[in-house]
């Protein structure tokens, strides 16, 4: 395991020191998650044990320890805002839900225990430390695997009651809510890092490729798309077109930042993970990135519409118990025009997404060598992340369908 800097252990020390354990604690690290779990972070887990003391487990999630793959992810910039959504966004939220006499099993509490948030960009320093989720035996899906009806709906629930938070606060809270108005990150990279601008050009050949050579119409609608890339996210990824009926976002809403809790093998309860990507965007942004990354067609063919239909009773449910009118503050057929406007996001997305989610966590590549290759030569690796033989044709099938989809739906 790689050295870890001197602040990550004076953190954890802090942390022990402020669960009660005394400096004669013994602390160790190892790592924290497996190959092809993260990309744009490092994780450790950290163990605190003391004569007399229950053991103190704390993941602790870092920028890339190697200086290239922190700065091709612009990792500080994302530290940041996940600096600020746990120490200021996401516990106002829980205050309001709680004023309002919100129980834990009626609202939006799906979150991880934060220890200890902070980021010096300056010294290129960060920590978000949380509690082990894995303790509570809590696990990730396969990612291999499109998600099952048990799993989306429970998302679903939770997504609905996450952004029916946003409209109470907006409408009850208007001066709190304005640190909520915060900028999407991506089209701000996308502006600025030609790594990107090559990769997103390559993951749409890609795209592209998949397709029937006589699907005509699939293939001219996705080469609009790529000639217009940029533009198209940055649309969808602005807040202020989205208003009235902008909310605070997740922004990365796929399978990997998601854990579930099990009993007789049946999702109990879940905890979104990773908020370096939240944004303040069209709700149907995290529905449409979720559904068309995660799922796949035959799943969408089945239960699309009523999947829907759970999440926005779920939004309306808790909006109406926090004092809102989701008739006038989010209407239905409000969600449905969005998905219209905006659910062409998740084809974007899933040209990204879909390879690492069909790669084998096995095969994920070595990202910091790919990293300080293009930082020797300025020329990226587009197809870091392809993927062979069954994979390629799960990639194949799963890509196929979300375009098909996208055209079916209206999106594209």
């Amino acid at each position: 395991m790689a050295e870890l800097p001197q602040f990550v252990h004076d953190a954890v020390a802090k942390i022990a020191a402020e669960q009660g354990f005394t400096n004669e604690a013994n602390i160790t690290f190892e790592s924290g998650s497996n190959k092809g779990d993260g990309f744009a972070s490092d994780m450790f887990r950290a163990i605190v044990q003391q004569e007399g003391h229950e053991r103190l487990f704390v993941i602790c999630k870092l920028p890339p320890l190697n200086e290239a793959r922190r700065r091709q992810f612009n990792s500080m910039l994302i530290f940041e805002r996940e600096t600020l959504v746990y120490n200021t966004l996401l516990p106002k939220m829980m205050k309001f839900q709680r004023d309002k006499g919100i129980i834990e099993d009626e609202g939006f509490f799906s979150v991880a225990k934060c220890y200890m948030a902070v980021c010096d960009a300056q010294k290129e320093e960060a920590i978000i430390a949380m509690e082990d989720l894995r303790r509570r035996n809590m696990h990730m899906w396969n990612k291999l695997d499109p998600v099952n009806y048990e799993h989306v709906r429970m998302m679903m629930i939770q997504l609905g009651r996450f952004h029916a938070v946003s409209f109470a606060l907006k409408e009850q809270r208007p001066d709190l809510f304005e640190t909520f108005k915060v900028p999407d990150l991506m089209s701000k990279a996308m502006a600025e890092n030609e790594m990107i601008k090559t990769l997103l050009s390559a993951t749409m050949d890609r795209v592209i490729g998949v397709l029937n050579e006589q699907d005509h119409v699939a293939r001219r609608k996705m080469q609009v798309l790529k000639d217009n890339y940029m533009e198209t996210v940055m649309h969808c990824c602005n807040g202020e077109k989205a208003e009235p009926f902008a909310v605070l976002a997740h922004g990365d809403c796929w399978i990997n930042n998601i854990m579930f809790t099990y009993k007789n093998k049946k999702p109990m309860d879940l905890t979104l993970l990773d908020w370096q990507g939240a944004r303040y965007v069209a709700p149907a942004i995290d529905l449409s990135y979720f559904f068309f990354c995660c799922t796949d067609e035959e799943f969408r063919r089945k239960h699309y519409d009523e999947m829907l239909r759970v999440y926005h009773n779920s939004l309306s449910e808790l909006l109406e118990k926090l004092g809102g009118d989701p008739a006038s503050q989010f209407p239905f057929t409000a969600l449905l025009r969005q998905l219209t406007r905006y659910g062409c996001y998740g084809v974007l997305m899933a040209a990204f997404v879909l390879p690492v989610i069909c790669t084998p966590n096995e095969d994920v590549p070595d990202l910091n060598a790919s990293a300080e290759r293009y930082q020797e030569s300025q020329e990226f690796e587009a197809n870091t992340f392809a993927t062979y033989g069954a994979s390629e044709q799960n990639f194949h099938r799963r890509m196929a369908g979300v375009v098909r989809d996208m055209i079916r739906f209206g999106y594209i």
